[in-house]
């Protein structure tokens, strides 16, 4: 009672509910198999997939995971979503946050989140978002919790019908596209065959297939290049059953863990190339009549590059001295050199570089492999494989044999490469990494490796790039 007699109104507040965000969780201290089933939203007859990864990835780990049991391409933007409202959280790409697509409210990275922070009990959803053009909703569910038993090994267990192909306007596009495809009679019936392929069949789904390009994630993810370089592309149009031998050689390339004297390695890959650079100055070198170099230049490089006094040929005629024609010839390919009113001198390129080993070097790793046809640079990507995992030159043609055979390539009569043919389809590079000494010629070396560590140095670095 007050002291004016009046009963005090009272009345219960309730507590103020404490809202946990995914992310704020403190995830397991084991390490769990979670069972996930994944499926494509507003597509019928439904899209989905059964699959088990370990608990303790982050959402960037999983990304190719999910990417690869769906059956996409990963070329486009992706996002995910997880929590209840008003729980919820939008986790980004790094790129995304550092390119500043990702709105200010959502900058959470998802190389920050576990993934058994946002999915801890079964029953919980996930969702990814993929191709923000196209619209692909995908919705995750824990279904099941495996604590106890072997570790966790990231296998599909089961699925139905095929991924869409990319870019095809999302779901509503994707249904259109399913209808023309039935309709033998429609106008548009024969270029969405062409379009998709005479490969893709919307109800066809195999773990298998499945199964083995997850395989090939694992090793490229242990011992291989960066996800985005061009041989991770290339290693992901391998058939990991067709190659067994050009993927064993990822773990003896070290490609994650590389060492050495870069220094060292730099002045060595880029000598032959910087002295031709020097020698030629600033005024040129005047050519021949036929537009060679003249015999005492030719003198002068037998003399002074290593491996070229090795050519069994006595004359300095440049026709007679193939090192010398092909120095020249490659120095022209990367840009560095060019002829001129009767003179081969330097462009700026090669101005800037003639002094300079470390632009230079800079210069091989984006050019190599090299050649004009894509069949000279995906042989160039493998001889490079087994130049940084150090093979025999006996091996290295097996290798490149296999490769070139799961990649699909054939001879001009119609049969598949063999080792007797990958000279001539991964040439460009092949010669080029002898000239300048990267890697020992083939019949100097047929049983053991003999290549020089900076060579392999060099390797490592232009497949990691």
């Amino acid at each position: 009672m007050t002291a004016s007699g009046k009963r005090r109104h009272l009345s219960v507040v309730p507590d103020v509910p404490v809202i946990v965000r995914p992310s704020e969780r403190p995830g397991r201290r084991d390490v769990a198999s979670f069972h996930l089933r994944i499926e494509l939203d507003d597509v019928s007859p439904a899209i989905w997939r059964q699959f088990v990864v370990p608990s303790n990835l982050r959402l960037n780990e999983l990304h190719p995971i999910v990417q690869t049991v769906m059956g996409w391409q990963d070329s486009h933007l992706h996002s995910w979503v997880g929590g209840e409202p008003p729980a919820s959280e939008r986790y980004e790409m790094r790129e995304s946050i550092d390119e500043g697509f990702a709105d200010e409210d959502d900058e959470l990275c998802e190389d920050a989140v576990r993934l058994d922070q946002v999915l801890a009990e079964p029953g919980e959803l996930l969702s990814y978002q993929y191709d923000f053009g196209d619209g692909w909703d995908h919705t995750i569910v824990l279904e099941r919790i495996e604590a106890d038993g072997p570790a966790p090994t990231v296998t599909c267990l089961a699925g139905a019908r095929a991924c869409p192909p990319e870019d095809c306007g999302g779901p509503g596009g994707y249904a259109d596209l399913l209808t023309v495809l039935a309709t033998p009679s429609h106008p548009g019936h024969h270029d969405a065959g062409a379009w998709v392929g005479p490969g893709f069949a919307p109800e066809s789904f195999g773990v298998d297939a499945v199964n083995r390009n997850l395989r090939i994630e694992v090793v490229i993810r242990d011992h291989g290049p960066v996800t985005d370089s061009k041989f991770a592309e290339l290693l992901r149009r391998i058939p990991h059953q067709a190659a067994p031998h050009v993927f064993s050689l990822l773990e003896h390339a070290q490609l994650t863990t590389r060492k050495g004297d870069f220094p060292a390695a730099q002045e060595a890959a880029t000598f032959h190339l910087r002295w031709l650079l020097q020698r030629i100055g600033s005024d040129g070198i005047t050519l021949t009549q036929a537009g060679y170099l003249p015999p005492a230049v030719v003198a002068e490089m037998r003399q002074a590059l290593p491996g070229f006094d090795d050519w069994p040929a006595t004359s300095n005629r440049e026709t007679d001295q193939r090192p010398v024609h092909l120095l020249r010839e490659y120095a022209k390919t990367l840009g560095l050199v060019r002829k001129y009113k009767g003179k081969l001198v330097r462009t700026n390129l090669g101005t800037a570089m003639a002094d300079n080993a470390t632009q230079m070097w800079r210069l091989l790793l984006e050019r190599l492999p090299l050649g004009t046809e894509q069949i000279e640079r995906e042989a160039g990507y493998l001889v490079l494989l087994t130049l940084a995992a150090g093979t025999s030159s006996d091996e290295r043609r097996d290798v490149i044999a296999e490769g070139l055979a799961a990649l699909g390539w054939q001879t001009s009569d119609g049969t598949i490469v063999g080792r007797e043919e990958v000279f001539w389809m991964g040439r460009p590079t092949i010669s080029f990494l002898e000239l300048i000494g990267a890697m020992v010629e083939g019949y100097v070396q047929r049983d053991q490796p003999m290549d020089p560590e900076w060579g392999r140095l060099l390797a490592q670095m232009v497949l990691s790039m």
